[in-house]
């Protein structure tokens, strides 16, 4: 039903032409299209903005949905037939948007990570079947807000993150729906108590959790954790017991570091790290949650000691020279947020230094190498390794210098 006393004041991400076009393409000819969830929700508690991404639900068929958009010139990927969904793919002046753009539909069927459904027409019966109540509020394209259940608007505005209907249930149809609850709660409700049904349910859907893909619960915790309310969250999910089947290992979770963490860094690749007790966790989580090769390699090379961090600026300059500066960064973050860490002093240095420090070049190449006397082989490169450290130490001397210097070693044979 629309809400006579509730429409949004032209919001920019709905106000946009692709929007717009999008909506009226689909809003003729019998065919009903509203924007639904997030930028709805986002509008209404004042966080959206022009580039929030906009959801559609329509109860057109994707085969229609499809029809009308490629009639009229615009890119049309199946990313969901199976579940009605179509996206829309509009070339702005900048880049390009997308729309996901949903046939209003009914569960029938659902294993707590599939789901089987049926299209209808039936606006209710698609806001019953999403979770949050927060997360069914429906716009038209002048902005008119239509709440199904009745309870959306109520919610966002005395901050309640409850679920549609019974807990138990909607959290039985997908279990990532666990981790969204406590996303949500700690992005809008930090403040607030959680309410007694929705925690009882989630703590008992723990044993499920190890259903879903990694590449699920990576995407979900990474969100967890880059909230300001990061460390709050994760100490509701451990006294729920649900850290050990989300990140797949059993382990004594640093929380304490990762509140420090919370204050320090909202990257939450840093505070994944600051929560687990050493690398070889890390291996194991990251491998749990699908991180990609990229994420893993930056883990491994912050949890793992730095051999040039010592009492001096040169191991220092020669950390952010050999293992980078994003590694020190990242190994310094960390261990200013060990509580008993003896070098603080030494971090906070290697942290101003890596704020102004430029990696230089290093001068000396295969043709000064073999103008000074030396064959291509084993020798050269072991030779290059000694100078450049020594090129390091000696604090990045001109590339003269390090040609003299090379033909000292030479000569010392």
């Amino acid at each position: 039903m629309a809400d006579a006393h509730h429409k949004l004041s032209a919001p920019a991400w709905l106000t946009r032409p692709d929007t717009q076009q999008i909506l009226g393409l689909l809003n003729v000819d019998g065919g009903t299209a509203r924007a639904v969830g997030g930028c709805v929700r986002d509008s209404l508690l004042g966080v959206a903005s022009a580039d929030t991404e906009v959801d559609i639900a329509t109860n057109l068929t994707p085969d229609e949905v499809m029809s009308r958009l490629e009639k009229s010139g615009i890119k049309a990927l199946p990313t969901g037939l199976a579940h009605g969904t179509i996206t829309a793919v509009m070339h702005g002046p900048s880049a390009a948007r997308l729309f996901e753009i949903t046939t209003l539909r009914a569960d029938i069927r659902t294993d707590g990570r599939h789901a089987e459904v049926a299209f209808s027409q039936d606006w209710q019966a698609d806001a019953a079947r999403r979770d949050l109540t927060i997360n069914a509020l429906y716009c038209d394209a002048d902005g008119t807000i239509y709440d199904p259940t009745d309870l959306g608007l109520a919610d966002i505005q005395s901050q309640k993150i409850g679920f549609i209907g019974e807990a138990s249930e909607r959290i039985a149809e997908d279990y990532l729906r666990v981790l969204r609850f406590f996303r949500f709660h700690f992005q809008l409700a930090a403040e607030r108590q959680i309410n007694a049904e929705a925690l009882a349910a989630v703590q008992a859907a723990g044993a499920h959790m190890a259903q879903l893909s990694g590449e699920r619960l990576q995407s979900e915790m990474l969100k967890i954790l880059a909230l300001p309310a990061a460390s709050a969250a994760l100490e509701s999910m451990a006294q729920c017991q649900l850290l050990a089947p989300i990140f797949g290992l059993e382990a004594a979770y640093d929380l304490p570091r990762l509140q420090a963490m919370n204050k320090r860094s909202d990257d939450p690749l840093l505070r994944l790290m600051a929560v687990l007790p050493d690398w070889p966790s890390a291996q194991i989580v990251g491998q749990n949650l699908r991180l990609s090769g990229k994420l893993m390699a930056r883990m491994k090379a912050a949890m793992t000691p730095s051999r040039y961090i010592a009492e001096d600026m040169e191991d220092i300059t020669a950390a952010l020279y050999f293992d980078g500066v994003a590694c020190v960064r990242d190994q310094a973050h960390l261990a200013l947020c060990d509580r008993h860490q003896q070098q603080a002093g030494v971090w906070q240095q290697a942290l101003l230094a890596a704020q102004s420090f430029d990696r230089p070049a290093f001068p000396l190449n295969g043709a000064m190498m073999q103008a000074a006397g030396m064959q291509a082989g084993p020798e050269m490169g072991a030779m290059s390794k000694a100078v450049e450290a020594w090129w390091v130490a000696q604090g990045f001397p001109s590339a003269d210098e390090v040609e003299a210097e090379l033909k000292a070693r030479l000569a010392q044979g």
